[in-house]
């Protein structure tokens, strides 16, 4: 049997100093990425050594909003320069299969945004008219794939989110919020279809996904097991989701090492 492991990163799998919670602890923490000479993600010393271990085992596939830039820099959730073959990065708009992006994928994507008019272009003029307000503190284009704004969360009207929500959904454009940035995505950029062309490339009969923001729950729900993270912005919607995906009990860094735990468990069953 073929177990493909289609993870998010960033607070799933990897964490920052912000985002890890107080009970992480010093000694236990293990660095897995660096950016301009300093640290910028962890993983514990227990829930690295587990991934390390599962990359021997199953297909891992990590699956991120990360620019391929951005994902580059997480070199410590793999050995050596053993990278994972495949990649999810972009949110799904790219899959990377030995670091190169897979251009009829990206092609395919690209023709259903300019199709549907969901194209960073189409989208600015709406980001002006809505987001002029003075908690926008930076407009960020993700490879001209997506917009997210780099937001100050004490001056952001919550109380609006659901009108932002609607109002750019009504134009093909998906909104989440996820600590100090705010997403925009197209419609038809997801996970979870990224997943599916990789599964059928590799041809999997198993797939275990997890992940912690709203944008990750197209990604669980294709999954035979999902894991949610009790932390993240999924959970907090209280969007209802399918029975096969579980939530943690653990919050922060050790959500993480929960989540690996789980993996190995559906391997063991199975085998």
């Amino acid at each position: 049997m073929t177990f493909l492991f289609a993870s998010d990163l960033d607070q799933t799998l990897i964490y920052s100093k912000r985002s890890m919670g107080k009970q992480a602890v010093e000694s236990d923490l293990r660095e897995v990425e660096r950016y301009e000479g300093n640290p910028q993600s962890f993983m514990t010393a227990t829930g690295q050594r587990m991934l390390h271990e599962l990359a021997e085992e199953l297909c891992f596939l990590p699956v991120t909003t990360r620019t391929q830039s951005q994902y580059e820099r997480v070199t410590g959730i793999y050995k050596g320069d053993a990278a994972p073959k495949f990649a999810v990065i972009s949110n799904g708009a790219v899959i990377l299969e030995d670091g190169e992006p897979i251009k009829e994928w990206s092609d395919h994507i690209r023709k259903q945004c300019v199709s549907k008019k969901t194209i960073v272009e189409e989208l600015m003029p709406k980001i002006d008219q809505h987001f002029s307000e003075e908690w926008v503190l930076r407009v960020r284009e993700a490879d001209g794939w997506f917009v997210y704004l780099i937001i100050d969360r004490e001056k952001f009207p919550s109380e609006k989110l659901a009108f932002y929500t609607k109002t750019f959904r009504e134009i093909g454009w998906s909104m989440s919020l996820q600590g100090r940035k705010l997403y925009f995505m197209p419609e038809s950029i997801t996970k979870a279809g990224a997943m599916e062309y990789v599964k059928e490339r590799i041809g999997a009969d198993y797939v275990v996904a997890a992940g912690d923001s709203l944008l990750d729950l197209d990604l669980l729900e294709s999954a035979d097991l999902g894991l949610l993270a009790a932390h993240g912005e999924a959970v907090r919607s209280r969007i209802p989701v399918s029975a096969h995906i579980e939530t943690t009990e653990k919050r922060g860094i050790e959500a993480g090492e929960e989540i690996l735990f789980r993996v190995q468990q559906e391997i063991l069953q199975h085998k």
